[in-house]
């Protein structure tokens, strides 16, 4: 399987040093069958797109939506300006068509993924397995609209890109990887993970540096930087909030020991899948050729969990793994057939990948009713399910306290919420009660301007702060009900407190003091 590359693939000043590489020549791109895959994703991923409800992370990204600018504190902007592409096709109030442009992301991982299994030398067969494995991990991220369905892409285009460098080193690769990197930087800041781990393959490695002669990485780094600099100078001009939002998360360090990292991972990538991307791994370390790659996603989850990052944060990277691991397999198959061991079985793997992918459905997405699954206790096995129950009930319990009081009380009050989940709750389903636009301070809200009546409002309906922040800022205060949904669930909100109170000035006197405070 060993070939030269092609020469007229290889940039002038490195025409003579070229690294030697097992990539083999490009095979057809197999679109019949890992369409096929992506039509039975599609399909999945639509029929149960509607269920549980909105989460709320769903409704801060539909928020930022109406909102658009070129930072927020905790996400960059890709994600909010699709939230408005939605709401543009599909309507304000769409949650199915949220959830469709997610969708639509993980069908172009699918493709990537196979993508790239061509472009290190696999064939039909190679694309198809790739498919096939990566397609559980973004039906489970796809079943809502968050940033990870298009930070799973970014990455893939990225790694897709690299293998582009890798096999020609031409600078018109070497753009394509600044553009994928581009894209991938205004998608999720983790992305810069995988980038410290290109830096590292590239620098670190003999295939590497034979790479880095010439214009090409300069020109990759240009096209980064134009990329990145809108936001950049968002974060600039607000005196960097993304920075301080997550050098300051020190408890997520503590709720990821290296033991729970590890096993949660391997289930976001799937059990059935592990020695595929483990041996894809192998596979491009021990290729001179593909090394800088290799290293590169090797380096990926210890450096998360050594920043202290989530495990979901990692496994992006298991696209390149898995495209490399079905190029390992069906090399391995083609061998055991020649020699009438093995021959035939090529399906084997892949059809154990979507049985135990099939027979975990009901983790990976809502293929279950709300009650049966709140009956199984499945909200905690993943909390992102209970994270979709009760919003409605929140905003019909203020809803009742705004309708109690006489129209000039309303006059001279504003809602006040606690977190972007409860203000965006308020916001999205607010309107049957007539309900304003909440006042919060909680991340990317702290920068969107209150109507100036709501600003100079004497009074408050208070939604999810503590008691200690209401009775150091009223005048007076009184419970007035506690947040609970119909499901008994206990996620984060249930059991916080809605209270009525008085101020002693204004909304716009109390407005700084709610972007300082840290919901608990």
């Amino acid at each position: 399987m060993t070939t030269a590359l092609a020469s007229a693939d290889r940039p002038a000043s490195a025409a003579d040093s070229a690294p030697s590489t097992s990539i083999g020549p490009r095979a057809a791109f197999a679109w019949r069958a890992v369409g096929v895959v992506v039509a039975v994703k599609l399909a999945v991923n639509l029929l149960f797109a509607g269920r549980y409800g909105w989460h709320r992370d769903e409704l801060y990204y539909a928020d930022a939506g109406r909102h658009l600018m070129l930072g927020y504190v905790d996400f960059p902007a890709v994600t909010p300006w699709l939230a408005a592409l939605s709401r543009t096709v599909f309507g304000w109030s769409s949650l199915v068509g949220l959830r469709t442009v997610a969708s639509l992301a993980g069908a172009g991982v699918i493709l990537v993924t196979a993508a790239v299994a061509r472009d290190l030398g696999g064939g039909r067969r190679a694309q198809l397995i790739a498919a096939i494995a990566v397609a559980p991990l973004v039906v489970g991220s796809n079943a809502m609209f968050q940033t990870v369905s298009f930070d799973q892409l970014g990455w893939a285009l990225t790694i897709w890109a690299t293998v582009g460098v890798l096999r020609r080193g031409t600078v018109h690769s070497w753009a394509w990887l600044g553009a994928a990197a581009g894209l991938a930087w205004n998608t999720k800041y983790t992305v810069v993970v995988l980038f410290a781990g290109l830096a590292l393959g590239f620098v670190g490695t003999k295939a590497g540096r034979q790479r880095l002669r010439g214009q090409g990485p300069a020109i990759a780094l240009a096209v980064l930087a134009i990329a990145a600099l809108p936001n950049l100078w968002w974060q600039a001009r607000h005196g960097w909030p993304s920075v301080d939002f997550f050098t300051s998360r020190g408890e997520v360090r503590d709720e990821n020991p290296p033991l729970r990292f590890a096993l949660e991972l391997i289930l976001i990538a799937g059990p059935a899948a592990l020695l595929l991307w483990l041996s894809g791994l192998r596979a491009l370390v021990r290729d001179a050729a593909t090394r800088p790659l290799g290293v590169a996603l090797v380096v990926v989850a210890p450096t998360c969990l050594l920043l202290g990052g989530k495990s979901y944060y990692a496994a992006p990277m298991v696209t390149g793994a898995f495209a490399a691991g079905g190029v390992a397999w069906e090399r391995a198959m083609t061998r055991a057939s020649t020699d009438r061991r093995g021959a035939g079985r090529w399906w084997i793997w892949p059809a154990v990948i979507a049985g135990t992918a099939a027979l975990a459905s009901p983790l990976i997405l809502p293929v279950l009713p709300t009650s049966t699954m709140v009956d199984l206790g499945l909200t905690d096995m993943r909390d992102d399910y209970g994270a979709q129950l009760g919003w409605p009930e929140v905003a019909a319990t203020v809803g009742a306290e705004w309708q109690s009081l006489p129209a000039s009380a309303r006059a001279e009050t504003a809602i006040v919420a606690g977190s972007y989940g409860f203000a965006g709750a308020i916001e999205r389903f607010g309107g049957s009660w007539d309900l304003p636009s909440p006042v919060s301070g909680h991340l990317t809200w702290r920068y969107w301007a209150p109507a100036p009546r709501t600003l100079a409002a004497t009074r408050a309906i208070v939604v999810g702060l503590p008691e200690a922040f209401v009775a150091r800022h009223c005048a007076a205060h009184r419970r007035i009900a506690t947040v609970d949904n119909r499901w008994g669930v206990d996620n984060e909100e249930r059991g916080a407190a809605i209270w009525s109170c008085s101020l002693p000035g204004t909304i716009g006197d109390l407005r700084p003091e709610l972007v300082r405070h840290v919901p608990g």
